[in-house]
């Protein structure tokens, strides 16, 4: 009996994502059933030749899909062969945003000129009159057939030269801004809001209009906060969950009394 580490097969992706990828696998394959438990993270880590943070953010993520469930003192129990329907974003940097174009791909639908009017020039943060290059698209996941997001995106006319280089796939419009103009996404800035999904948006989608949805404004800025592409996307409100983790720094003096407890809503 071999004691290699087993492979995998999505040599190019994060360990986290391809152990990950491996245990959808074999969930899906009925290797490990419904209401059986997922290997204990000791064999996990001897099996792959992973470390253990890599095995607990699998096995996080796989949580997130609703394919399984931690259970305090049992361990990780199966809890679908399937994920939720709905396409899971888990952000908590910079870093994962940009992970998440390898999890998904694009469709691109149509292209055009816009001359920003008032209301369009409020949404892109720019003067009335400016042109820019609008993408109509869609994004799946990467293994999917039902896509998850109407996206359109701004370019600024500057670099209007990707749409040449912009073929269907996992590729992201920023990562065509700095291959070819050399320019880098310092920041990310994103506003979120409830929507009544338009007749074009539910089309895409499948979805009755005027249905609930919800509207994620993204804003990509270079250096000297300039304005390189905007990013309005479109959900419907069943098929799409955010999930975002935040970590208190705690920076206590030994002498420092205790502080009070946050109002109520903080």
């Amino acid at each position: 009996m071999s004691t290699e580490p087993a492979s995998f097969s999505n040599a190019s992706a994060p360990r986290y994502q391809q152990l990950t990828d491996t245990l959808i696998h074999e969930i899906r394959s009925g290797q490990y059933p419904v209401g059986s438990l997922l290997p204990p993270e000791p064999r996990l880590i001897e099996r792959f030749g992973v470390s253990r943070h890599t095995v607990r953010e699998a096995v996080r993520r796989l949580a997130e899909m609703g394919l399984v469930a931690r259970r305090q003192g049992v361990g990780t129990v199966v809890r679908a062969r399937d994920r939720d329907t709905r396409y899971l974003a888990s952000l908590s940097s910079l870093e994962e945003l940009m992970q998440y174009t390898q999890q998904t791909r694009l469709k691109r639908l149509g292209e055009r000129w816009v001359e920003a009017d008032e209301a369009l020039a409020a949404l892109l943060r720019c003067k009335p009159g400016q042109r820019w290059l609008e993408f109509d698209t869609c994004r799946y996941p990467a293994s999917g057939s039902e896509p998850f997001v109407h996206m359109v995106v701004y370019v600024h006319a500057a670099y209007e030269s990707i749409r040449h280089h912009l073929d269907e796939g996992s590729v992201w419009f920023y990562g065509l801004i700095e291959k070819h103009y050399g320019e880098a996404i310092v920041e990310v800035q994103q506003e979120t809001c409830a929507i009544a999904m338009s007749a074009h948006s539910a089309r895409l989608l499948g979805v009755k209009p005027r249905s609930p949805g919800l509207q994620v404004v993204r804003y990509y800025l270079g250096r000297d906060d300039r304005m390189l592409s905007v990013s309005v996307n479109v959900y419907p409100a069943e098929r799409f969950k955010v999930a975002t983790r935040w970590r208190l720094e705690r920076h206590e003096s030994p002498a420092a009394e205790p502080s009070a407890p946050p109002p109520p809503g903080d």
